[in-house]
């Protein structure tokens, strides 16, 4: 046993408070102390475990103002992203997420949590570096607190995608210990009321690779499960983004592949359901050059690309050589258009309702889209919210 196994794990079984805003209490002082009084009594009244509404703000969310967030529809924001550097240092990056951080760190409300995410991208190996050491696993936690309390956030949210052992054995364990590094420097700055949650893969073979389910549990408030982009650019025929159960005829056989199954899995881990959160994706699939057998879905395809809510519903299905289809199975919609050899997966207000249902049904945490400023009409976010509550 290393060094590093010895690391205090004060936090586990530590009292959750997962609406705990401190906005509430700094409004109007200035002040960065965080008292036992504050950490005990700090929970929103608009939120609870079965209910908690996730929606990250991407720093690049262009027209989609700070001012435009519902903040009322929102438990947690969380802010998309910081960065991590090899040597474990996180920077918030361009000066446009400068900006975007300023804005939001003075925006007048005190009952969502905002929270920091930090992404390094796919597989880039960034995250490895900076917790390959407990040197660096130190200075990661400080240097993302340090910024947290800058912009006075609320806690912090680790995307690594994903710790599976790819870059270096050793990286379920080190994630392991970098969340037990943050949850220690988060309890001794300010106290266990602030937030540490995680992105994870909806993935099987990934769930069972990268994490240790039982021991980072009790560093986290939450796990924001992905469960979209089933299908794409990667696949072998045109399928759904994020289908609610696998539909029947599938090509490829993959009839455990969808978002239920990939929540119950989750479920089956060492693990509350009220810690896990289901993703849903406020964009959706295009797929060009795809034939009109079984109206485009199960079909070749050429090229595929994303598009957002707002694109979808605003400028390609209101189209006339566009069909609405419904899969019963799935759940979820598509468009397809024979004159322009076109197919399109998303999810609407009734696939997110249905989804929204699932989760509480099953003893779930709530829901978590990606993300807000693709649907600037905030009709999605509306739905999750108004069915969770």
């Amino acid at each position: 046993m290393s060094n590093d196994d010895n690391q205090s794990s004060s936090s586990i079984g530590r009292k959750l408070t997962p609406n705990a805003s401190r906005r509430r209490f700094l409004k109007g002082t200035g002040a960065l102390a965080v008292t036992s009084t504050l950490a005990s009594g700090s929970a929103s009244a608009h939120g609870s475990y079965g209910n908690r509404v996730v929606g990250y703000y991407p720093g690049w969310a262009g027209s989609y103002e700070p001012a435009d967030v519902p903040y009322d529809k929102l438990t947690h924001l969380n802010f998309a992203f910081l960065e991590p550097q090899s040597d474990g240092t996180v920077v918030v990056g361009s000066q446009s997420k400068k900006d975007r951080l300023s804005e939001l760190s003075n925006y007048d409300d005190t009952g969502t949590v905002f929270i920091l995410s930090i992404s390094a991208g796919w597989y880039s190996g960034t995250f490895s570096d900076a917790a390959s050491t407990a040197e660096r696993r130190q200075r990661f936690a400080k240097t993302a607190v340090d910024i947290m309390e800058q912009y006075q956030f609320d806690g912090l949210d680790l995307d690594w995608e994903y710790p599976d052992g790819s870059i270096r054995a050793e990286d379920p364990h080190n994630f392991s210990l970098l969340l037990e590094a943050c949850r220690n420097e988060l309890d001794a700055r300010f106290g266990s009321w602030t937030h540490l949650t995680m992105a994870a893969s909806p993935n099987p073979n990934i769930v069972d690779d990268a994490y240790e389910v039982e021991t980072i549990d009790g560093y986290l408030d939450h796990i924001n499960v992905m469960t979209y982009d089933y299908h794409g650019d990667w696949s072998n025929d045109t399928n759904f983004n994020a289908p609610f159960d696998s539909p029947p005829g599938d090509p490829d056989g993959q009839q455990d592949w969808n978002t239920t199954n990939h929540m119950q899995y989750w479920a089956s881990k060492p693990i509350a359901n009220d810690k896990l959160l289901m993703g849903m994706p406020f964009y959706g699939r295009s797929y060009s050059g795809v034939a009109g057998t079984n109206d485009g879905l199960f079909n070749s395809f050429s090229s595929s690309t994303s598009e957002t809510y707002y694109d979808i519903v605003q400028n390609i299905k209101p189209q006339a050589d566009y069909e609405y289809h419904w899969h019963p199975d799935a759940q979820v919609p598509w468009l397809y258009s024979a004159a322009e050899d076109t197919f399109v997966s998303y999810d609407n207000v009734d696939s997110i309702k249905n989804k929204v249902d699932f989760v509480k049904n099953n003893g779930f945490g709530g829901a978590m889209c990606w993300e807000l400023s693709q649907d600037p009409s905030n009709t999605l976010i509306g739905t999750m919210h108004d069915n969770l509550h």
